[in-house]
């Protein structure tokens, strides 16, 4: 019987409270990851061979520092709970494109400008969904860019 392919990579973790560092660094490299959170223990990416590499990478990390991790793939999730899912990547883009855009339109230096064309390569990689904020993000920072050389 084939099995359906994964449509979801969901980690759930305990880490020890005795040091706050190993939770700094696993919410850092979720958020990095682009990951929604489920609970304060849980988060979901969509599948991918990439995704589920560095969520299982994300593990053994948190492993080694003294806590407990697994790595779910998911083949399934109610409707409902998809929708849910879905909306929690979109506003979260679509807030950081937000912030892009209040940025981009203000008085920037070259390096201003390039920082900004970072954080919009950052968002992008993390933008699962391809938020409604994409774009109109990327033409604030060609304006801004446009009016730097200007």
């Amino acid at each position: 019987m084939n099995m359906p392919a994964p449509r979801w990579v969901v980690l759930t973790w305990r880490l020890p409270s005795a040091s706050s560092t190993p939770r700094v660094t696993t919410w850092r490299t979720l958020q990095r990851m682009g990951a929604a959170l489920l609970t304060p223990g849980a988060a979901v990416v969509p599948y991918s061979e990439d995704l589920l590499e560095r969520t299982e990478w994300l593990a053994e990390r948190i492993v080694e520092s003294g806590g407990e991790a697994w790595v779910l793939p998911v083949t399934e999730l109610r409707e409902r709970d998809e929708a849910e899912i879905r909306a929690r990547f979109q506003s979260a883009r679509e807030q950081e494109y937000a912030t892009l855009r209040t940025k981009a339109g203000r008085r920037l230096t070259h390096r201003g400008v390039v920082a900004l064309e970072h954080g919009y390569r950052s968002v992008v990689a993390r933008d699962h969904f391809h938020a409604a904020g994409r774009g109109r993000a990327r033409r604030a920072i060609e304006k801004a860019r446009a009016t730097k050389a200007g």
